[in-house]
């Protein structure tokens, strides 16, 4: 950064200070007035539209500032925020000769041996360069010539020099009359370095390289759904660069039908750079993103402009995972703990303020919360806005983050005013730690399934299993909403597939333990039931009151002797305590309602009709089961899971009657050789 600081002349750095203070000081004199009159808070709003102004009069190193402020809630309030949103950078384009010039001086070739066909006019122009059409003479490939402003390297160093001197003296400002502990010479450095990352084009060519590559290698994304321009570095410079010219339509100006498929392709990259390869595209603005219109490509997303990318680090990626999962199930604790390991708050922070004001902030998006129209935008704000009561900082690049999350989002809604990001991205989560064998991510799958008792939620339990298959309710309860079960769900063959493939396999001995528990209470349930029908059983004769029952046989338990029934019937199924009995209930509805069996209703009359006329949801429970359980990857599964659940259950009723299992079923040995050998 020093470098080009000392080539400087000083007269033009002197200037240069000179109109900066020209501008910048009387508004700082109204806002010092404005914070000692204590009017602060209704002159905000005024004060950010002058500082836009002021922005745009100091040219676009200035508006590049205000852009990332706009996304940064820990430095200004939200109505500021809103202000600097409206910067737009509405530069002049510079000539076309100054532009051919500086491609010759930097290829070392005439435009006429690079190019044969090469636009007189800029087809857009930016802050650091404008873009032309030319075609390659040596293939005949049509590009597009990206050309850095001339003077761009000298006016941004100029400019960030001021910028230094000027934010000791406005930091100083802000800790005397708030509490926030942003480091704002850090922050002007993380921009400082990222904006002279952008004034090297080269850099930019190898970042699409280098995302094309990622999106390639990852396991959660199709990458032939995105087109990113193959650049040509053979023939680009620092000023230059030359890639693939894509013939496209904003995203902005389609139907919103088009915008809600492109945009859910967009989501999902997006969410695959942030969450699995931790390199993202910082800037996907409406002109980035574009529909390909012609060429083999055509109806694709293009995903354009890679000066500006971030690094998510693999534990800020982890974390953000579950700050979802935490914040869905309303844990708050647990969120503070993933907002310190993301940076926003300080290790010591009073959890007895923070929890309060998140609770206050945040039920209203989650579910049962009535604000299921509200985005991820508004909760962010509202978040980080309720959060100035303490002090909160954001990590310089989160604000890349916030700014491309935003943005997005804008394009969505859209297409879609009831698109929530945080339902899009709940597949991509699940599926995410799910293929994460680390105790961590076992430990939020429980987090996901269980309720606080350490019962799982049927509801969510079927929600993730849709959500692993990428199924999502297109109506939800709140913004966060992890119950909403699609209507239309996953087919029941590709659910059971899902369940017996290695992906599942942290997923299997939760669902396993809640079958078995199932299982165990529909067996009291039914034992106690069917008891309870002996008196009815008893002979009648015809005019007669019904005979008395003859005494009920006793039961032999190996190990234990005879016993009464109804003494037996007590202790191997005793009865259900209402939370029990709530429980099965729905497991019973989950059951009904994804495999269309009525396991509440086992009737002997009523199970030989199912068996003589199955329902279509019974038939198709059959069908899939006979085509699993035939392949032979699922065969070693089925059969693991069939002896654990036989084990468990044994082992439970051994306990209740006192004796040991091998005693209470003498042919259990043979019967686990016999399913260990596969016969």
């Amino acid at each position: 950064m020093m470098l080009p600081l000392i080539q400087m002349r000083w007269g033009e750095l002197a200037a240069r200070w000179t109109k900066f203070a020209g501008i910048s000081i009387p508004w700082l004199t109204r806002l010092v007035t404005a914070v000692l009159r204590n009017r602060l808070e209704q002159e905000q709003v005024q004060l950010a539209k002058d500082a836009v102004k002021n922005f745009e009069r100091l040219g676009a190193t200035y508006i590049k500032v205000g852009q990332v402020l706009s996304v940064r809630p820990d430095v200004l309030p939200v109505p500021v925020m809103e202000q600097l949103a409206c910067l737009q950078d509405n530069i002049t384009p510079f000539d076309t000769k100054v532009a051919r010039r500086v491609i010759e001086a930097d290829l070392g070739q005439p435009i006429s041996s690079l190019f044969s066909e090469f636009s007189e006019k800029p087809i857009a122009a930016a802050s650091l360069a404008q873009v032309y059409r030319a075609r390659l003479r040596t293939t005949g490939e049509e590009v597009a010539v990206k050309v850095q402003r001339p003077d761009a390297l000298s006016t941004i160093s100029k400019d960030l020099y001021v910028m230094r001197r000027a934010v000791v003296i406005y930091e100083r400002l802000i800790r005397r009359f708030t509490a926030q502990t942003t480091d704002y010479q850090v922050l002007l450095s993380t921009f400082a370095e990222g904006l002279y990352t952008e004034l090297d084009f080269r850099n930019e060519g190898l970042n699409m390289i280098r995302m094309q590559q990622v999106l390639d290698a990852s396991e959660f994304f199709d990458s032939s759904q995105i087109v990113i321009p193959k650049p040509f570095m053979d023939i680009s410079s620092r000023r230059v660069l030359v890639m693939e010219f894509i013939r496209g339509q904003k995203l902005t100006s389609l139907p919103k039908q088009e915008i809600r498929d492109l945009v859910e392709v967009g989501a999902n990259a997006f969410l695959v750079q942030l969450l699995d390869v931790g390199y993202l595209h910082a800037d996907p603005h409406s002109g980035n993103l574009m529909k390909v219109t012609e060429g083999p490509n055509a109806g694709k997303l293009a995903l354009l402009d890679f000066g500006l990318v971030a690094e998510v680090p693999q534990a800020d990626r982890d974390a953000m995972v579950s700050a979802t999962i935490h914040l869905g199930n309303r844990d708050w604790d647990a969120l503070i703990d993933d907002f310190i390991a993301l940076g926003f708050l300080p290790a010591n922070s009073d959890r007895g303020l923070i929890i309060p004001v998140m609770d206050k902030v945040l039920s209203p998006y989650l579910r049962g919360g009535g604000a299921k129209a509200f985005n991820f935008t508004m909760l962010s704000q509202d978040l980080l806005n309720a959060s100035l009561q303490i002090p909160f900082s954001v990590p310089p690049y989160m604000s890349l983050l916030a700014r491309a999350i935003a943005t997005l989002e804008g394009i969505a809604l859209s297409g879609n005013p009831d698109y929530q990001m945080v339902a899009e991205a709940y597949p991509f989560v699940v599926r995410k730690v799910l293929r994460n064998s680390s105790s961590g991510s076992r430990t939020l799958l429980r987090d996901i399934v269980f309720d606080a008792h350490g019962n799982v939620k049927p509801a969510r339990m079927s929600a993730v299993l849709n959500a692993a298959l990428g199924y999502v309710a297109e109506q939800t309860d709140g913004f966060v909403d992890f119950d909403a079960v699609p209507a239309e769900g996953a087919p029941l063959q590709d659910v059971a597939a899902f369940l017996l493939s290695p992906e599942a396999r942290d997923l299997r001995p939760l669902l396993l333990r809640e079958i078995i528990d199932g299982m165990d209470l529909l067996a009291r349930d039914q034992v106690r039931r069917a008891y309870s029908r002996l008196p009815s059983l008893a002979p009648r004769l015809p005019f007669l009151p019904a005979l008395p029952a003859p005494p009920a046989p006793p039961v032999f338990v190996p190990g234990r002797g005879l016993m009464g029934l109804q003494e037996f019937v007590n202790t191997a199924a005793p009865a259900l305590s209402t939370a029990e009995e709530i429980y099965l209930q729905s497991l019973i509805e989950l059951t009904r309602s994804q495999l269309g069996v009525d396991l509440g209703d086992m009737r002997p009359e009523t199970m030989l009709q199912l068996l003589l006329s199955p329902s279509e949801q019974a038939r198709e429970l059959q069908s899939t089961l006979t085509t699993v359980s035939g392949l032979p990857g699922n065969i070693e599964v089925l059969r693991q899971m069939t002896t654990e659940a036989a084990d468990a259950l044994t082992e439970r009723l051994a306990a209740r009657l006192g004796v040991l299992p091998n005693t209470l079923f003498p042919a259990l040995p043979a019967l686990r050789n016999l399913l260990a050998s596969g016969r």
